[in-house]
This record gives structure tokens, C-alpha cells and sequence, in this order.
């Protein structure tokens, strides 16, 4: 289920960060480069989830 809340973050922000606009300020790109990287960031935090978590509590209870 996670990756489908994933997948549309990715694919937005390899969009975001790889769109070239000519008409758009040295700023602009700057801004769609970070709202792409943050989009991949965001699918990356969703995908990744709390596995991490449950393997840190196994390694607890053992």
C-alpha cells in the first residue's frame, strides 16, 4: 500500500527535477530542483516506512 503513495512522489519529483523551462530565472530552476528533491525525499520517507523500527525492536526483545 505505501507504494502507491510512493510512486506518484517519485515520479512528480523526477519530473520537478529534471524539467528545463528557458523562460524561468537562475531562482526558478532553483526552487523546481528543490521541490523535486523533496518529492523524491518524501517517496523515499514513504517506502521506507517503520521497517527500520521493527528490526531495532526485535533485536531488543532477543
Amino acid at each position: 500500500m505505501r507504494w502507491f503513495l510512493a510512486i506518484p512522489f517519485l515520479f512528480l519529483g523526477a519530473f520537478l527535477f529534471s524539467l528545463i523551462i528557458d523562460q524561468m530565472g537562475n531562482i526558478g530552476h532553483i526552487i523546481m530542483k528543490l521541490l523535486g528533491f523533496g518529492c523524491i525525499y518524501m517517496g523515499a520517507l514513504i517506502v521506507k516506512g517503520k521497517r527500520g523500527d521493527k528490526a531495532i525492536e526485535k533485536r531488543a526483545n532477543n
